[in-house]
């Protein structure tokens, strides 16, 4: 990966085709409703379904959730899969992230390909299945459809030993700490 010039295709609201902790992703800048938008349109994603924002670590958390919940930092930290949190209201993101109800899918990194870029850009990522809403993830490069290739302005490889697994866990939180598994 070149990470110079991903976070540069990120800072001009570009999308990128990349391996995540899970599956083959599109991403792009979370703060950005017009990179969302492209997202959204690229994988036919409704505006009724939230979207999925990645993050480098809990410490960043407060900065995107009007208010994480204790349980939160635990679920997090001892999940031994990919886990996805949906909080009951975010912030500081594009409007079209956010669920209907103003709710926030967060996964912290902790395993991927893509941590260090994550890190560096220093926002969040919005994050999706790498195919057209409602079909099956793809396994390889080969597999992701040829409209959301030829709609990305770069793609980062996979790194050697690399292989997808299925798409995360997600839990959605409640504002008093009750939680509900909603992907296991």
């Amino acid at each position: 990966m070149n990470l110079k010039t991903s976070l540069q295709v990120l800072r001009n609201g570009g999308l990128l085709l990349q391996p995540t902790d899970t599956v083959w992703g599109l991403s792009g800048d979370a703060t950005r409703s017009e990179t969302v938008a492209l997202l959204r349109d690229t994988c036919q994603i409704p505006t009724t379904q939230g979207l999925i924002v990645l993050l480098w670590e809990t410490s960043v958390l407060d900065r995107y959730v009007v208010r994480v919940p204790e349980l939160a930092y635990d679920l997090i930290e001892y999940a031994e899969d990919p886990l996805t949190v949906i909080f009951p209201k975010g912030k500081n993101v594009a409007e079209n992230v956010l669920g209907p109800d103003g709710s926030l899918a967060i996964r912290v990194l902790k395993k991927s390909p893509i941590l260090d870029l994550v890190q560096a850009f220093g926002r969040p990522l919005v994050s999706t299945i790498a195919t057209v809403a409602g079909q099956p993830s793809p396994r390889t490069l080969a597999d992701i459809p040829e409209n959301i290739r030829q709609a990305v302005q770069e793609t980062i490889p996979a790194p050697a030993g690399w292989q997808p697994t299925k798409p995360s866990r997600m839990v959605r939180l409640g504002v008093g700490g009750e939680f509900e598994f909603i992907r296991k």
